[in-house]
């Protein structure tokens, strides 16, 4: 059973500036996001960790080096919460 996703607003956002500047990061994404709801065990290449602090109801995945997506599960659904660096979404 294939996972739903959806997205915020902030993250729309955020991920227009990213395909201005890095055209590439759609394609790493749209990769990542079907790994990550089409299997019941994602890859260990996706580094998906839970997160702490104030984003303690969240984790994350690693589409570069530095790039990070912070999502959440809510009603068994995916939501794209954040995309950057790892400064900017920590």
């Amino acid at each position: 059973m294939k996972v739903k996703v959806d997205a915020t607003h902030h993250f729309k956002q955020r991920l227009k500036k990213f395909k201005k500047k890095k055209p590439q990061v759609m394609g790493l994404l749209e990769n990542a996001v079907s790994l990550l709801t089409q299997t019941e065990y994602p890859p260990q290449s996706l580094k998906i960790h839970k997160l702490k602090g104030s984003l303690k109801e969240c984790y994350a995945f690693s589409l570069t080096h530095d790039l990070r997506v912070v999502f959440s599960w809510e009603g068994g659904k995916i939501i794209l919460n954040n995309i950057g660096s790892h400064d900017e979404v920590y």
